[in-house]
């Protein structure tokens, strides 16, 4: 029989496992059992769990256990956790592009007060990554843009932002994903820089994060081998401790980025993987919504403490998760100033490269896409043509418009006298077949076109001519193609700076 002492051992740790766990469910019904048996420090909601009763939910989930640390990704743009019944934000990349500072902490204030009205604590944003690459998979819009200095500047204005609402920001993912050509949600990216390229440009927004005594640090599931050549920065005791802690001298909360995504899954295993993680100064572990997966990894860390991890290391989790608990702050907006404020920051945020504008509405037939609802439906283009482009026509296509799509847009567009057509993509390669097809025709008419890019904004790069105009929105949201259609009917002169990188 094993001795008493030993089974008070493993009683404790079994309860203490959970403080270093953030776990996740789907859907609206919170799973009490589960939640139950582990005891997490928190929980991360989804789109799926804030759909029809948000408030509902966290209600649930704080009548359980008031205690629980709730975090939402509300970044705006695409990553946009909280969207449903709430006004929704231009992207990261769009409130740089206005170049102004203090309208990107307004922006930021929004969005925390979004966070605090749902009744969470912690905003997993911002976003610090120098957007580098122009091929990355994941990042495109939701980066400040490709200069380290302007990254590090709106994401420090971006945070303070959200800790004048109360919430607490997460800057994210150390040490940067934006020079990568793999998303680590599918396999494991490595970055092949000497640490002095990486100090000039990933590290710099960080360390003027850590400095500026921010709370929280989301790390990134990629290996940097002049970091550290064997684990990647999530499991790397070099990077966490030595590079963040000592170095850099961060003393808040290390989060991790989710430890099912398949950099990590695939190459180590989730509970595996979480030991590695706190063993490398992570305090707090980020979980998919499987509950096998949530059990296994809560098992792994019962097993290793007091033992490979020291129990202190438990209670030093408990205490950072419980400092990211929300604050004393300020919410003064009303819905409509958060309009109204959403609105100035998609017009500043729209990109005018060339051609004559204001265009006439009476005669111009705008195509839109319909894009796909996976980050939130938004209407289109066309849709809202002739509110806000009057006189014009508009007409929808899916996303990759098919050859009868085509050809009906061909027959509308010859009895128009110029054109305006929408392109989209965000994550990564390049623009799909059926968009630089239709593109293709349309330019072959001869009629002035003009290409509004509702994605990331350098999808001239891979059409087919040059068309008459150009603009880039830096998102699809709605308040975006407001803001450009106004643009094209000349209601206010866009002035975004180009902040994606390469020529503009």
């Amino acid at each position: 029989m094993r001795p008493l002492a030993l089974l008070a051992g493993m009683g404790i740790a079994v309860a203490q496992a959970g403080n270093f766990l953030i776990v996740s469910f789907k859907g609206e019904e919170v799973p009490v059992a589960l939640l139950k048996e582990i005891r997490p420090a928190g929980v991360i909601l989804y789109p799926s769990n804030l759909r029809r009763d948000s408030q509902g939910v966290v209600a649930r989930l704080r009548a359980l256990d008031p205690n629980l640390l709730l975090l939402v990704d509300q970044e705006g743009g695409p990553f946009t956790s909280y969207r449903e019944g709430v006004v929704r934000f231009p992207s990261a990349m769009a409130l740089s592009a206005s170049g102004d500072e203090g309208l990107v902490q307004r922006v930021g204030w929004a969005l925390g007060c979004q966070v605090r009205r749902l009744g969470a604590d912690v905003n997993l944003a911002p976003v610090l990554d120098v957007n580098t690459n122009p091929n990355n998979p994941i990042i495109g819009l939701r980066s400040f843009g490709a200069d380290p200095e302007r990254v590090a500047r709106m994401g420090l204005a971006f945070a303070r932002g959200v800790l004048r609402s109360g919430a607490k920001p997460v800057g994210k993912h150390f040490p940067g994903h934006g020079d990568t050509g793999v998303d680590s949600h599918l396999d494991l990216p490595r970055v092949d820089k000497p640490k002095e390229a990486l100090e000039g440009v990933e590290l710099l927004p960080f360390r003027r994060y850590v400095a500026a005594g921010m709370p929280a640090l989301m790390t990134a599931h990629i290996l940097f081998p002049a970091l550290d050549p064997k684990y990647p920065a999530t499991l790397s005791a070099r990077i966490l401790t030595g590079l963040l802690r000592k170095e850099m001298g961060f003393s808040g909360s290390i989060l991790t980025d989710d430890l099912a995504m398949g950099a990590i899954r695939r190459h180590f295993g989730a509970g595996e993987a979480a030991v590695l993680a706190v063993k490398a100064g992570a305090d707090l572990l980020l979980l998919e919504p499987d509950e096998g997966v949530i059990r296994q990894v809560h098992a792994r860390m019962a097993k290793a403490l007091g033992k490979e991890i020291p129990f202190a290391r438990a209670e030093e989790a408990r205490k950072r998760a419980q400092a990211l608990k929300a604050g004393q702050g300020e919410c003064p907006f009303t819905p409509k100033e958060e309009e109204a404020l959403a609105l100035e920051a998609a017009r500043r945020g729209v990109v005018h490269r060339f051609g004559p504008l204001p265009i006439p509405g009476q005669g111009t037939l705008v195509l839109g896409l319909r894009i796909s609802d996976r980050y939130g439906a938004e209407p289109t283009l066309a849709d809202l043509a002739p509110q806000h482009l009057p006189g014009s026509r508009g007409l929808n296509l899916s996303e990759d418009p098919t050859p009868a799509e085509m050809q009906k847009a061909l027959t509308e567009a010859r009895k128009a006298e110029r054109l305006v057509v929408s392109t989209y993509r965000w994550l990564g390669g390049g623009s799909k077949e059926g968009q630089r097809a239709l593109v293709k025709e349309l330019l072959a008419l001869g009629k002035p076109l003009y290409l509004v890019a509702l994605g990331n904004p350098d999808d001239l790069r891979f059409l087919p001519g040059r068309p008459a105009g150009y603009l880039a929105t830096h998102g699809y949201r709605a308040v975006q193609v407001r803001a450009v259609l106004e643009a094209l009917a000349g209601v206010y002169t866009p002035t975004g700076q180009w902040v994606y990188g390469g020529e503009p």
